[in-house]
């Protein structure tokens, strides 16, 4: 997935540079060739209403896009120009503040900036990310965009500061997944150290890692709060007479737990090597249905 990321904000920036006489001149065009891709890259479907809808109609005006969430509620509104135009922020801020809509997007599909309406500050202090798709390295673009993931928007994973623009040369994306990189395509090695310090899930929960363990626990942890883990599941088993979740610390034989860690009334069995134990995390979210590859390691 992250190497899908890469490639398409690669593309779009070409585009940008190929088109640019005829994108600065047309805002459709803009939209349709930079913005709507750039919002599907982040799970936005811009073909649903449900989820997106183009010249959205309020009492106080029309913004160009609303971002709707799971609800039903608007989440966002986008105000688009053309290649190198700018918006009127006070015009689409009064929009958000008179419908009760908190975030706003300004873009011209290559700059974008994410605004918090809510903030009681003046409107500089109200932007809360800000990338360039032509300025900055790939890696910068695609960890400060992650505001815009359509399963958890503007959940601020992008640290402070990340609103700063540099030039640098793009990096690879090995180093990408150094700061990114979806549950699904982990695969460790034995010994090798944890680059991670959050595991992200499908709803915005998110929790600190400190040690490989930590991603099991946590990964157990949330299918319990959130209910698609509980007693009437257990015991979860790994092997005919193993279990990896149960009511009590034993396994089927009475031998008891060699590493339990108590969550929520549960007990999880955490003795395992680093390869285990991410393949016990990936087949407990796939057993409930949740793909692996929606859940996030971030080293931010």
């Amino acid at each position: 997935m992250l190497h899908d990321l890469v490639k398409k904000v690669e593309e779009l920036g070409e585009r940008a540079r190929r088109y640019k006489d005829a994108l600065s001149k047309n805002e459709m065009l803009t939209r349709y060739v930079l913005i709507d891709p750039f919002l599907r890259m982040w799970g936005w479907d811009t073909e649903n209403p449900e989820q997106v809808r183009p010249e959205f109609a309020t009492q106080a005006g029309r913004p160009d896009y609303a971002l709707l969430g799971p609800d039903g509620k608007v989440v966002a509104f986008v105000g688009a120009k053309s290649l190198g135009r700018k918006e009127d922020l006070e015009q689409y801020i009064t929009y958000c503040v008179q419908v009760g809509v908190q975030y706003f997007i300004a873009t011209d599909g290559v700059k974008w900036e994410v605004y918090d309406t809510h903030v009681l500050k003046p409107l500089s202090d109200k932007k809360i990310a800000e990338w360039d798709i032509l300025q900055e390295n790939l890696g910068d673009v695609i960890r400060k965009a992650f505001i815009l993931f359509s399963h958890m928007p503007f959940s601020g994973i992008a640290p402070e500061p990340i609103t700063t623009v540099k030039t640098a040369p793009k990096p690879s994306v090995e180093k990408v997944r150094e700061t990114l990189q979806t549950l699904d395509k982990i695969t460790p090695k034995l010994g090798e150290r944890l680059r991670y310090s959050q595991i992200v899930f499908p709803d915005g929960s998110r929790f600190m890692l400190k040690a490989w363990s930590d991603i099991l626990y946590h990964t157990v942890k949330w299918l319990i709060e959130t209910n698609k883990l509980a007693r009437r599941n257990c015991p979860v088993k790994i092997g005919p007479k193993r279990y990896l979740i149960h009511v009590e610390p034993k396994h089927s034989t009475g031998t008891e737990f060699r590493s339990p860690k108590e969550i929520n009334g549960l007990y999880l069995e955490a003795n395992f090597n680093i390869k285990d134990l991410i393949k016990h995390a990936k087949t407990l979210l796939q057993q409930v249905g949740i793909d692996p590859s929606q859940v996030y390691l971030t080293a931010v």
